[in-house]
């Protein structure tokens, strides 16, 4: 094995996927309502019978207007104040970007912002079930428990390529080492490999926006807090979320289950961070009240609503 396997983590890919897996891919992207599957669900399809059991237990709940406000509420909550952040776009137009592709940048970084949220409380809810916490039980409101549409709201397009860093070129590469130096990642998330297909916004939001905040003591708060708000909502759905231990026995060895609590627990963090970031960016663009605000669902109706 190359040693640039050895450093990435054994993950599935959505190009690789057949049969009940690429369902269960495809079914995660049309119930959140997102066009991509998040870093921890690729690894936990990497282990044999792992994904789909757990999606199928947690599906139903994440169908709810319930997971849909626990999302708005997780994005509201992961502003960081800007204090003077600056919009990138004098930057990007010295550089000649064109106003549309501007908007198209815009478009990137409101999709991972509308979806990474969801990927929150979803891993947060498989990480609490592996370590045998459960949610309380109480039946939902007839409104929160009302269900969502399914598929992708208006607007939302289909995801760009995500540049692998075997392919990548070496200012990509450099870009990549950053990102994982200042936030002591494993890797780059699924939303910088996008990104990387703006090599130079991506310099410039590394330089300017998340450089300056990213693990400071206000930064690695409002990661906790965002666990720890995850939790709380997950705890109000009305029934399990996820498998315990003992229902992946008959396919995961021991060791790889300890595995998947470890990874699901780390990818709690690692997507905390990465909800931040992207925020950030919003932030730079359009200001804190519209970084936090659900930049699609609301197309659907007042309340989503179909």
């Amino acid at each position: 094995m190359s040693q640039a396997m050895m450093q990435k983590f054994p993950q599935v890919e959505h190009s690789q996927v057949t049969g009940e897996l690429r369902e269960t891919f495809d079914d995660i992207e049309a119930t959140l309502r997102v066009p991509w599957v998040a870093f921890a669900c690729r690894i936990m399809a990497a282990f044999p019978g792992a994904l789909t059991p757990a999606w199928r237990v947690a599906k139903p709940h994440h169908a709810t207007h319930y997971a849909e406000r626990a999302a708005d509420s997780l994005r509201r909550n992961a502003v960081v104040p800007s204090r003077g952040l600056q919009d990138p776009r004098p930057k990007l137009k010295e550089l000649r970007w064109s106003e549309e592709k501007i908007k198209e940048l815009i478009l990137v970084l409101d999709v991972f912002n509308y979806g990474n949220v969801k990927y929150l409380l979803l891993i947060t809810g498989w990480s609490e079930a592996l370590q045998g916490r459960h949610p309380r039980g109480k039946p939902l409101a007839p409104e929160d428990a009302a269900p969502l549409p399914r598929g992708l709201p208006p607007g939302i397009p289909t995801m760009h390529h995500m540049v692998e860093e075997n392919t990548a070129t070496a200012e990509v590469l450099g870009l990549y080492e950053r990102i994982k130096a200042m936030h002591y990642h494993h890797g780059p998330s699924s939303d910088y490999r996008v990104l990387a297909n703006y090599p130079d916004f991506l310099r410039i939001a590394l330089d300017d926006v998340i450089a300056p905040v990213v693990r400071t003591p206000e930064y690695d708060m409002k990661q906790r807090d965002l666990v720890a708000e995850a939790r709380e909502w997950v705890s109000g759905f009305p029934g399990p979320v996820g498998v315990g231990p003992e229902v992946l026995m008959n396919t995961c060895q021991p060791h790889e289950i300890a595995g998947l609590i470890g990874i699901l627990f780390m990818s709690q963090r690692f997507i905390a961070d990465i909800t931040i970031d992207i925020i950030r960016l919003k932030q730079a663009f359009d200001g804190d009240a519209a970084a936090g605000a659900s930049p699609f669902f609301n197309q659907d109706g007042p309340t989503g609503r179909t």
